[in-house]
């Protein structure tokens, strides 16, 4: 199976992505949630753009794409992990894309928002809190793990990721930079 694609071999469907991504990156940043006025245009001009481009086969890999990308996001908002919105933007960037390059632009995403997750996470840290937890820990294991781990309680606060934002620096990464995309490795 040819898992090989160029992104600019597309540029229709290149620019529309880039256009639906960013845009919603910049509504996903400064509001906390990606519009319906910005998802649902996206995925119809895709299917409409694979229809021009490819017809039946076309709307096949749109919709390919569609679910490639967007199955992973509905598990992931079925669990809480993410919004509605970056369900919807994934499977309409799916539907822009086709199939190799949704799957290949869906994991850049995760990776860049995995990476995005854990500097958010180090930069909320209190690091004395942490090392005095570690501390009074260290000391609490001889008297047993059970005792060890009361010391461990985590502070429960909601922070999400901007999925948007790591969505247009994956489509970027993936159109900028071809031959280094998480498929590529694979190739």
């Amino acid at each position: 199976m040819d898992m090989t694609y160029d992104l600019t071999l597309m540029p229709a469907a290149a620019a529309l992505a880039v256009a639906c991504a960013t845009t919603a990156a910049v509504f996903d940043h400064r509001h906390g949630q990606i519009p319906n006025a910005i998802t649902y245009p996206c995925l119809l001009a895709g299917f409409m753009l694979a229809a021009i481009s490819g017809g039946l086969a076309g709307i096949g890999l749109a919709f390919a794409g569609l679910l490639a990308s967007g199955l992973i996001f509905i598990i992931a908002f079925a669990a809480g992990g993410c919004g509605g919105g970056d369900v919807k933007l994934m499977a309409a960037l799916g539907a822009v894309l086709g199939l190799w390059s949704a799957i290949d632009v869906m994991l850049a995403s995760l990776m860049i928002g995995g990476m995005i997750a854990v500097l958010s996470m180090a930069r909320r840290v209190q690091w004395g809190a942490l090392a005095r937890t570690v501390g009074l820990f260290a000391l609490l294991l001889p008297v047993g793990i059970r005792s060890a781990t009361s010391v461990l309680k985590p502070r429960e606060t909601h922070h999400t990721v901007r999925f948007g934002v790591a969505a247009a620096l994956g489509l970027l990464w993936c159109l900028f930079m071809p031959d280094f995309t998480p498929l590529a490795l694979v190739r």
